[in-house]
């Protein structure tokens, strides 16, 4: 498989553009009104910790890859 990385890269650049235009736009309003995700059973929470969680569970989440990839090499892989 060949990737092209110029467009994978521009394409990166306007994903990350639309996503900050995006949270830039949210108002407290919207921060503040609650969705229901209880089909996953998370039940109802505001949209500001929906963003902070999918924010801290993505960082966690790489986190937890890298360290599992740095053990596989022999290097320590959670820096504690």
């Amino acid at each position: 498989m060949k990737i092209d990385l110029a467009s994978l890269r521009s394409y990166a650049r306007e994903v990350y553009a639309a996503t900050d235009a995006y949270l830039v736009s949210l108002t407290d309003a919207d921060l503040a009104r609650a969705v229901d995700l209880s089909a996953l059973g998370l039940g109802r929470m505001p949209v500001k910790q929906l963003v902070l969680r999918a924010l801290l569970g993505n960082a966690l989440t790489h986190c937890g890859e890298i360290s599992c990839l740095k053990g596989l090499q022999g290097a320590k892989g959670y820096p504690f």
